[in-house]
């Protein structure tokens, strides 16, 4: 088979983190710790897929499952502040654990756990554990004593009883990291081991364990962590009513997204909309991302985005100045959101993100309290404690971006208006930080994004109150080409975010306007650039204030 080349770009104006040098990671080593999303918190302005979602409907609410943490998760990014530091050493220190990494693999070809052509109610409520993708069904026919049956074939790994939390449960291995939780059940009849297919009975719905009424508790989860269900090839909106389609025939999933992708968060208020422009140069509509993953805790402040695999990773930059990240996957359903800083540290109150991948590997950069620091998420999901790299050119930065070019890493951060530049190479070491104003001739830089397109790097930068706009290049030979005006490609703009990404050899470009409008545009590979048009955001809320791009493939 072909290979496959798997990029990702970064997303908007949003600091990019660098990769720890020879770091290794021991399955269940001393020095990690798994993380959970029950109770993260935060707040952060950036645009990223989500879904704003809240429980309203009636039925039991059931107290919170004790005995099991929350999902872990992967981390995204979110834009602005980087630091200086001139020299900068990467500490291989302990790593610890959030989750594994998600796989591009098709998913079990799901079917709802009940009889065929049963209809029956999933909602999830505040608080929700292990998280707020996990679904609590309910039959307005009548649901104690109903049949429990497997959404897909797989081995039991799991059948136990508990007196609390998820009280009588099973879980099937379905391969590959993925499995399914059926709790709070009346009696199983199934057994470790044993090999079961897609509609057979394991057991039958009821109240045991944590419950204060019949239900059933369900999750889907890839590598040990909660994702939104997906149910005939179709991701579930919590609230819904369906009818089971479990019914002995093979499900009717659609195929997998194949091919170039630009994906684009865009932030609206503490909220996050998705959209994707797929290689066929159309786009969806934009959706609130929080009906898949709950919302960003404190509401979002800051986005952005890297592509890892075919998988879109979304930071978030809470309200709270910490960072969320959440997984958008092939089969286009999403993770919840986990807490970055619960397994990476704080290090310090987080006011931008960025993010690039490196292989398997996602680089995360932030800035806090005006100096930058990075981490890296590993494939096996564990993440490197946060490392200063201090503040670039002496001032507090107020933006730091990241790209790959080739096997480097680069950064350019704004501080003081300058523009900040250093190299990561393969080997982990760092170039000092230099003056890339003084070297591509342009000063009282606002905002900047960045994205790799071979060895160049390409730049956007504004200036001016947002309105001016400019685009420059730093050659793979390390020669800067000055940045030229952009007033044939976006003009009677001001811009308050920008953001762009490498997608299939052409530079994505993303601008947010003070009218509300979100501008899109692109650099060909023959240096032509189209003229700037505004997305359609039908549905989406007019104060938006922030943006993210990334390109996947698959």
């Amino acid at each position: 088979m072909p290979v496959r080349r798997r990029m990702t770009a970064i997303a908007s104006v949003t600091a990019v983190a660098a990769a720890a040098a020879g770091a290794t990671v021991a399955i269940g080593g001393d020095n990690r710790r798994s993380i959970g999303l029950t109770g993260v918190t935060g707040t952060r302005t950036r645009i990223a897929p989500h879904h704003d979602f809240q429980l309203t409907s009636t039925g039991p609410r059931r107290a919170p499952h004790t005995n099991f943490r929350g999902i872990p998760m992967s981390l995204t990014f979110s834009r602005r502040v980087l630091t200086s530091a001139t020299g900068l050493a990467l500490a291989a220190s302990g790593l610890v654990a959030f989750a594994a990494s998600p796989s591009h693999a098709a998913s079990p070809a799901y079917q709802m756990p009940f009889s065929c052509d049963q209809q029956w109610t999933g909602r999830t409520y505040d608080g929700h554990t292990p998280g707020p993708v996990a679904i609590d069904w309910t039959r307005s026919a009548g649901t104690v004593n109903q049949p429990v049956l497997a959404s897909a074939e797989g081995t039991v790994s799991v059948a136990k009883t508990l007196s609390g939390s998820y009280g009588k449960y099973v879980v099937i291995d379905h391969g590959g990291g993925a499995s399914t939780l059926y709790a709070h059940l009346n009696d199983y009849e199934v057994s470790v081991g044993q090999r079961v297919t897609r509609g057979q009975k394991i057991g039958i719905v009821g109240s045991t364990g944590n419950s204060t009424g019949a239900h059933l508790h369900y999750e889907q989860k890839l590598n040990g962590y909660v994702k939104q269900s997906v149910f005939n090839g179709v991701p579930f909106s919590m609230g819904s009513t369906l009818a089971s389609k479990n019914c002995g025939q093979a499900p009717e999933v659609p195929p997998l997204e194949t091919g170039w992708r630009a994906q684009v968060a865009v932030q609206t208020g503490s909220s996050v909309f998705h959209g994707i422009r797929s290689s066929d140069r159309r786009w969806t509509g934009f959706a609130n991302v929080a009906g898949a993953t709950g919302e960003v805790p404190s509401g979002a402040r800051e986005v952005a985005e890297a592509g890892v695999n075919g998988d879109n990773h979304l930071l978030a930059v809470g309200n709270d100045g910490k960072l969320y990240h959440t997984i958008r996957f092939t089969d286009r359903s999403w993770a919840g959101y986990g807490d970055v800083t619960q397994a990476a540290g704080a290090p310090g109150t987080i006011t931008q993100a960025t993010a690039v991948s490196v292989g398997a590997d996602l680089y995360v950069a932030v800035v806090a309290d005006g100096v930058v620091h990075y981490t890296v998420r590993f494939p096996d999901g564990t993440w490197k404690p946060f490392v200063s790299l201090g503040s670039p050119g002496g001032a507090p930065t107020t933006k730091v971006v990241l790209a790959r070019t080739g096997t480097d890493v680069q950064f350019v951060a704004v501080a003081g208006g300058v523009l900040q530049h250093t190299v990561r190479k393969a080997d982990g070491s760092f170039s000092a930080w230099g003056d890339a104003s003084a070297e591509a001739g342009l000063t009282g830089v606002e905002d900047v994004a960045v994205a790799g397109t071979g060895s160049d790097l390409q730049l956007v930068a504004t200036a001016a109150g947002g309105t001016k706009q400019y685009h420059g290049i730093r050659f793979g030979t390390g020669h800067w080409q000055s940045f030229r005006d952009l007033s044939e490609v976006i003009s009677g703009v001001t811009v308050t975010d920008v953001a762009a990404a490498a997608v299939d050899g052409e530079l994505q470009v993303g601008f947010v306007a003070t009218d509300g409008r979100v501008l899109h545009t692109i650099r060909h590979a023959g240096a032509s650039w189209d003229a700037a048009a505004a997305l359609d955001l039908a549905g989406v809320p007019a104060n938006r204030t922030g943006i993210a791009i990334t390109g996947t493939y698959n």
